[in-house]
This record gives structure tokens, C-alpha cells and sequence, in this order.
């Protein structure tokens, strides 16, 4: 029997617990690379049963919502937004103007926008203003890196319906996590 002849085999997995809660078809997430990821990346994860993922750091809330409605039109399937729950840096706008006059030549020479890089005090935490934007939009899903939100806006993203994933470097930051 070729190939071709044989009947096709739906594939499952032994443990459907994380695909079922997600709503997804198969246990793969987009890694949400603000900057880099795109919303037709997301739109063909989803399509292929993932979870497709934007990175919505240093995005503006109005940005934000305005990439999800890009995102809804292309698909129907479950979503996540990812954010940072970082401590934002005190901005210090001249060492960032001096930084990138340095890098200008060589976003340059490889054909890049240089007003594409992101300054340390543009990444802001997830705070209000986001926080009203994923209460607007609804994403299946809300991942955070670096920790979590305070616990009101937390309780926030969840009472939007939104399940709550984050990243964990080490076994004690994967307790505390779990543990809020």
C-alpha cells in the first residue's frame, strides 16, 4: 500500500488537557516576538490548529486592539496577547537619541528602518490603559513575561474571560505563578 492509499490518520494527543482549554487542535504556541511576529504569522498558526500569539509589547492600547481586529478578520480560531509585567526603566531620552544615532549606519547598510527600534522607557508594563484594551478585544488567551500584572488588573483579564498564561525561568518563579 502506497502513500497515498492509505486512509488518513487524524493525529491526537495522549494528553488533551492543555489543547481542550485553549480550544485549540494541537499543543503549539506562537512565541508572541513583539517586533518581529506578524499578525498573517498568527493568522497561519491558528490556521494550522496552534495558537497564534501577538507580541503586543511597546504597542500602544489603540495598537493593540487595532492588530486583534486585523487578527479576527483572518481567523475565527482562539488568540493570545502577550505583554511585559516588567519595572519600567526612568527614561533617559538622550542616551536613547545617542544610542540610536550610533546604530543609524547600520540599520542602514541592512536595509532597516531605524525608527523601528524600541528605547528601553517605550516598553511600559502592562498597566491600566492596556489592561482596558484586552477588556476590549476579549483574546482567548493573555500571556505575560517578567511576572504578572498587579492583582486587580489581574483579576481584570480574567473576568474578560481571558485564560492567563506566563513564562517562568526558574521552578520557584513557576510556584509563584501558579500560586497567584
Amino acid at each position: 500500500m502506497t502513500a497515498h492509499q492509505r486512509p488518513e490518520k487524524k493525529l491526537t494527543w495522549p494528553d488533551r488537557r492543555f489543547v481542550d482549554l485553549l480550544g485549540i487542535e494541537h499543543p503549539l504556541v506562537l512565541a508572541p516576538m513583539a517586533g518581529l511576529g506578524t499578525v498573517e504569522l498568527a493568522a497561519s498558526v491558528c490556521a494550522g490548529g496552534g495558537l497564534g500569539s501577538l507580541g503586543c509589547v511597546g504597542l500602544r492600547p489603540e495598537r493593540v486592539m487595532q492588530a486583534v481586529d486585523k487578527l479576527r478578520r483572518l481567523t475565527s480560531k482562539p488568540i493570545n496577547t502577550n505583554f511585559f509585567c516588567h519595572s519600567a526603566a526612568p527614561a533617559d531620552r538622550a542616551r536613547e537619541a545617542n544610542w540610536r544615532d550610533r546604530l543609524v549606519p547600520y540599520y542602514n547598510e541592512l536595509g532597516l528602518d531605524p525608527s523601528l527600534a524600541t528605547g528601553q522607557s517605550e516598553i511600559l508594563p502592562f498597566d491600566d490603559a492596556l489592561c482596558r484594551a484586552v477588556e476590549h478585544v476579549k483574546p482567548e488567551v493573555v500571556s505575560f513575561h517578567f511576572g504578572l500584572p498587579e492583582p486587580a488588573l489581574l483579576a481584570r483579564v480574567k473576568a474578560a474571560g481571558c485564560r492567563v498564561m506566563a513564562s517562568a525561568t526558574t521552578v520557584a518563579e513557576a510556584r509563584w505563578l501558579e500560586a497567584r
